[in-house]
């Protein structure tokens, strides 16, 4: 029953296309072609400013794009919570806009007749970013919008090819190509990732969960309060950052070491800062393929390396010896991005110089216009220029480097009681 949904779909949209598809001509395509359910969402989206802006850029076919179209059984699945969500023709657009790709990402290999869409084998994971920039549900740097990630398990042309960080996992059903749109039914809504906290629960980051409301950054707030780094993360003002999150198992290995930090403030802080860039959000489809000459560098001014053998993909923390291996990568927030690691990278270094010119390259980047046009990656955005309308970063955070580099033994805490929690 679900492969005969994009036949009828490709039969109605190029009899519309005919006739110069209008969006009222493409929710009837989708009507006559049985994906009822999704007709009745994007009549209602057609009635906000937001639907009405990505249904006619769909719809005047001088640009490609591509679509998820989940179907009537993906909506039902959203029952009870389909209600709260349909009623809301506002927030209806900003989920429908989730589901729509700008750009090319057909599978070059496939053809014209039975195209499919370009996916990586896990753990390599493709990422496509959407049309979602609603403020309510993404706060990523520059006002981009949100992006999917996607893999499949096999080299198979034919292989099911899923989404990350989808509770159920949601799969592509059936691909085909009509003019400039490249349509995708999908088994299941795609809903767009919550913030940090929510995160790490679902992902059970017991341990992080703890870690990250240990250190205190002092004034954070613009009343003169102190915040944690997890409240840091989710606050108004942080625009794109991309996290190094230690696994439960390897935080519980630091035990000894992190106990010894928690009583000073600075140093747990410096830690912690040699696990997230500060401002960007960066996937794991642009560090493993970003040329020799890219830098970058963490919210404590240390730089990140990566590199990837037959065991797996690893991450460096400045030049003490301080590695771990990515065990998950692009779990997705609605501000930035986590990659799950395996140890804790100890590197209690500092250089405040390179943060602050880490931060300011990162704002600066962040308030250039890139548009999308395939997958992400070092050759899939093209920057014009200009300016968005929101070019926000993670702050800087003097605090962090009150007493500039930090030392192997700083205030007292020996290299001695963390080495044996350092990849070698």
């Amino acid at each position: 029953m679900r492969r005969t949904i994009l036949p009828l779909l490709c039969f109605s949209l190029s009899s519309a296309f005919a006739q110069s598809l209008n969006v009222t001509g493409l929710i009837s395509a989708l009507r006559g072609a049985g994906l009822t359910s999704l007709a009745d969402a994007a009549q209602k989206a057609n009635g906000t400013t937001v639907g009405q802006q990505f249904l006619n850029a769909i719809v005047n076919g001088t640009h490609n794009y591509t679509i998820f179209a989940p179907n009537n059984d993906a909506c039902k699945s959203l029952a009870p919570g389909v209600d709260d969500i349909t009623d809301n023709t506002d927030t209806l657009a900003a989920i429908l806009s989730y589901h729509v790709l700008p750009g090319t990402f057909v599978d070059t290999t496939s053809s014209q007749d039975a195209p499919h869409i370009v996916s990586s084998v896990y753990p390599t994971v493709t990422i496509g970013r959407t049309l979602l920039t609603s403020p309510s549900f993404v706060h990523l740097e520059g006002g981009k919008g949100q992006v999917l990630a996607w893999s499949k398990n096999s080299t198979d042309a034919n292989a099911t090819v899923y989404f990350l960080n989808q509770v159920p996992e949601a799969t592509i059903i059936s691909t085909a190509r009509v003019s400039n749109l490249l349509i995708c039914t999908v088994s299941d809504v795609l809903i767009p990732p919550p913030n940090l906290i929510r995160v790490i629960a679902m992902n059970n980051l017991t341990s992080l969960a703890g870690v990250v409301n240990m250190a205190t950054v002092p004034g954070f707030f613009s009343n003169g309060t102190n915040a944690t780094i997890a409240e840091v993360l989710v606050a108004n003002n942080t625009r794109g950052y991309t996290l190094f999150a230690p696994n439960n198992a390897a935080l519980e290995s630091a035990g000894v070491g992190l106990t010894a930090l928690a009583a000073n403030n600075t140093a747990l802080l410096t830690l912690l800062g040699n696990h997230y860039i500060n401002g960007t959000s960066y996937y794991s489809s642009e560090l493993l393929s970003a040329p020799s000459s890219a830098v970058f560098t963490s919210a404590s001014g240390q730089p990140f390396t990566f590199s990837s053998n037959s065991t797996g993909t690893y991450v460096a923390s400045g030049s003490n010896g301080a590695s771990a291996r990515i065990v998950k990568s692009d779990v997705l927030t609605d501000n930035g991005v986590l990659h799950i690691i395996d140890r804790v990278l100890v590197n209690l270094d500092r250089d405040e110089t390179k943060a602050e010119n880490a931060y300011s390259s990162a704002t600066s980047a962040a308030a250039q216009t890139v548009t999308a046009t395939g997958p992400v990656g070092p050759t899939s955005t093209s920057p014009s220029g200009g300016n968005t309308s929101d070019n926000g970063a993670v702050p800087f955070l003097p605090e962090l480097s009150a007493l500039g580099v930090l030392g192997s033994a700083f205030l007292g805490i020996s290299w001695l009681a963390l080495a044996p929690f350092m990849m070698v």
